[in-house]
Formats: structure tokens, C-alpha cells, sequence
């Protein structure tokens, strides 16, 4: 968007992940520019045997490619009988997005 001469560049949040004991929380907006980096960055930890937690309650908006990233790191855990959940069901933040997209089946009905 342009204003007086300037360009101005959209606010965008960086994404920041914290983790405790394998269980990884998402802070921000996860999008297109950085959902590969959030699914590489957790099929480092994902293991038979070795549980691994994605809570999304942080969230703050997803959009779509964000949302089919998600599921194909969903796939590929219960393909390589690797246990990953996702908690985020009571995110009215990313709810709407996973229901467009059809992948409201990736979260837990387990809250934190």
C-alpha cells in the first residue's frame, strides 16, 4: 500500500514455536511463508514411541496452504505410526479455515 511517496510493507507477525517436554506451541500467524518451516522443523522430533504435542490455542490466524501443510504432517505421522497430536479445537481463530479447507480432522478433541 502506498501512502504520500512511501511504501508501506503490511504488518506481518513472526511465527515463534516454544517448547516443553515435546509439546510444541505455535505463536502468531501461521501462513504460507512459514508452515514448510513449522513441518520440517517438527518431523525432527516426530518418532514411534515418542509422542509429540502441536498446540495451536496461540494462534492467531491460518490461512490455507498453512492448513493443508498441516494435514500432510498429520498424514505422514499416522503413515509412519508416529503419534502426533493437535490440539487448537477451541481456536475460533483457525476454526473457520479448517472447516473451508476440510481438515478440522487433524485436531484433538484433548485440551490442554
Amino acid at each position: 500500500m502506498k501512502q504520500k511517496g512511501l511504501t508501506l510493507k503490511p504488518h506481518i507477525m513472526a511465527l515463534q514455536i516454544t517448547e516443553t517436554r515435546r509439546m510444541f506451541s505455535v505463536h502468531g500467524v501461521l501462513n504460507r511463508g512459514n508452515a514448510a518451516i513449522l513441518k520440517r522443523h517438527l518431523s525432527r522430533f516426530l518418532h514411534p514411541n515418542k509422542p509429540v504435542i502441536l498446540n495451536l490455542e496461540r494462534v492467531l490466524d491460518i490461512d490455507m496452504i498453512a492448513a493443508h501443510t498441516l494435514h500432510e504432517l498429520y498424514l505422514h505421522a499416522m503413515r509412519s505410526n508416529q503419534i502426533l497430536s493437535i490440539v487448537g479445537m477451541e481456536n475460533g481463530n483457525i476454526l473457520p479455515t479448517l472447516k473451508a479447507t476440510k481438515t478440522t480432522n487433524i485436531l484433538s478433541h484433548d485440551r490442554i
